[in-house]
């Protein structure tokens, strides 16, 4: 087992089974696109089906944070993914969080290709909007704190957990950017926004992500869902919070956080 494989095993056990792994196993790493190769060995560890894909880092706020500067994208798998109202499992210690976002489901894939995506293209594949909370977690010592892009990126890009809400086919008259997005813990207000927090909106992540995708040579297949990022900031959560996300006309989003 190389260095690389080596991450790749730790990083998948303790997003499975809980515990960090220091900063240091990732100094083997020199680029993000090194960073990509880990997912993919984590995804060849698991061969689970996949769901879609997480999309994070869209906002200024997390990337401050995490020291990157732009998004990055991981596989979401199904057995990762739950309808609202969910129950989730998070350990301790790795700062687990709570995000609510836009997410859409894709009717048609948008494979690789030569040429980039046009935002019409993309929109024509979607299906529906999703509501959604997504959960996310640091298998790394010291947690989100200067992070940096590699060690992001090689960690599933934070992703722990996806729920989504009730499914919207009449979105494409909303205003995105300005739509609210409200977030509750244990039934106080916790975070606000709305879809402009995120790259522009929600459907300039899609875009991003389409061609992100392509040039790494990934699709997002039909039935797939592709988060958009937070809307709402980043809301620390333990095991026992109860945790929703008011979308408005779009539905609500409902969890219940336990202990792994």
């Amino acid at each position: 087992m190389n260095a690389g494989e080596r991450l790749a095993a730790d990083l998948l056990r303790a997003r499975r089974h809980g515990g960090l792994i220091p900063r240091s196993a990732a100094k083997g790493l020199d680029s993000v696109t090194a960073a990509y190769a880990i997912q993919r060995i984590q995804a060849s560890l698991e061969s689970l089906p996949r769901a879609g894909w997480k999309v994070g880092a869209t906002s200024r706020e997390p990337q401050k944070l995490l020291g990157t500067d732009e998004p990055a994208t991981a596989p979401m798998l199904r057995r990762d993914c739950s309808q609202s109202p969910a129950s989730v499992a998070i350990f301790e210690g790795q700062r687990a969080s709570v995000e609510g976002e836009f997410a859409f489901r894709f009717a048609r894939a948008l494979p690789p290709r030569p040429g980039a995506y046009e935002l019409d293209e993309v929109l024509d594949a979607v299906e529906v909007l999703v509501p959604a909370i997504e959960i996310v977690g640091c298998r790394f010592e010291g947690g989100y704190d200067g992070l940096g892009a590699v060690r992001l990126v090689a960690d599933a890009t934070a992703h722990t957990a996806f729920v989504e809400g009730p499914r919207n086919a009449g979105w494409r008259d909303i205003d995105l950017p300005s739509h609210p997005v409200r977030l509750f813990k244990n039934g106080r207000l916790a975070g606000e926004g709305s879809g402009a927090k995120a790259l522009d909106g929600p459907l300039s992540v899609l875009l991003w992500t389409a061609n992100h995708l392509s040039r790494l040579g990934e699709a997002i297949e039909a039935g797939e869902v592709v988060t958009t990022g937070t809307c709402t900031g980043i809301t620390p959560v333990a095991p026992g919070d109860a945790v929703s996300a008011d979308f408005g006309s779009l539905g609500r989003v409902e969890l219940r956080l336990t202990a792994g």
